[in-house]
């Protein structure tokens, strides 16, 4: 699979992207008590995009261009998550890391509010994907500039040591879930939606 670019992000919509977290639920047939066993590892981004009212031929043809290169169901490309900025470098990973919900860094701003609960971060793993997590906790230094990012979902792969995480414009890579993308037409005015999902 190949990274396809897109041709204006002030285009694309963000209808809905996010991610679920896979359970097994059982429940007793005396006492109707429920007990939910997590699925870690089955966390996967999903949603939909849109590029509405393309209103002239040549923004058009780049969004054809856009959609052959996707070739279906076969490259991917990037959505970027809500904005966010914060003071210093970005973090690097640092030695414990785990393929779970948690991730020790270092190399940031010392004693400082990083990223606050809620923020996002892309991970890069040894096998060449990213993964994008959500943080559960905020991401706060101590004075050696170190931090424990507590997330959902999980990682999957355990990153390697040093490699260098996107907490600036954190992205998920994403992949129509469709073989035919039309853009359909009303009016001279045209635009499609794209239901995504996570490529990995």
């Amino acid at each position: 699979m190949a990274e396809v670019i897109v041709p204006d992000y002030d285009e694309l919509q963000v209808i809905e992207l996010d991610y679920d977290e896979p359970a097994q639920v059982n429940r007793s047939a005396w006492t109707g008590t429920r007990k939910a066993i997590g699925l870690p590892g089955g966390g996967l981004w999903s949603g939909q995009i849109a590029v509405e009212n393309i209103a002239t031929e040549s923004e058009e043809r780049q969004w054809r261009a856009f959609l052959a290169k996707l070739k279906g169901v076969q490259n991917w490309f990037k959505v970027y998550l809500p904005c966010q900025s914060h003071i210093g470098p970005a973090p690097t990973v640092d030695t414990g890391a785990t393929n779970g919900y948690t991730l020790p860094l270092t190399g940031m701003a010392v004693s400082t509010r990083i990223l606050e609960a809620g923020q996002h971060l892309t991970v890069p793993l040894p096998s060449g994907h990213v993964r994008a997590v959500r943080l559960t906790a905020d991401l706060i230094t101590d004075a050696t500039g170190e931090a424990v990012a507590e997330f959902g979902p999980a990682l999957n792969e355990v990153p390697d040591l040093g490699a260098t995480v996107e907490s600036a414009n954190p992205y998920v890579r994403v992949a129509a879930t469709a073989t035919r993308n039309p853009i359909p037409q009303s009016n001279g005015i045209s635009g499609f939606v794209l239901d995504v999902e996570e490529s990995r």
